[in-house]
């Protein structure tokens, strides 16, 4: 299941912020805690860190302005897609 990446709350009296630039692209693999984007409000400038490892699917443009807990982007998966699908583990 997909994590989804939302507008964190960053001040009290800020309601909206812009996707100032996507610093990953759509398709990327990130890392968790690494930084994927630069938001803007009308009082600062805020970096975005990855919430987990997956590949980064971005559902909001950069330049748009949105309120703050929308859903921006998602991250699939555990980490880089990759060539082999992993096996399941036993039960224990």
């Amino acid at each position: 299941m997909p994590t989804e990446i939302k507008i964190p709350a960053v001040g009290e009296s800020i309601t909206e912020v812009t996707i100032a630039k996507w610093l990953k692209a759509d398709g990327a693999a990130v890392k968790r805690d690494e930084v994927i984007a630069e938001l803007e409000s009308d009082k600062a400038t805020f970096e975005l860190p990855a919430e987990a490892d997956g590949t980064l699917r971005i559902r909001v443009a950069e330049g748009e302005t949105i309120g703050i807990g929308t859903v921006i982007a998602e991250l699939d998966g555990a980490g880089a897609p990759s060539s082999e699908a992993a096996p399941a583990a036993p039960a224990a």
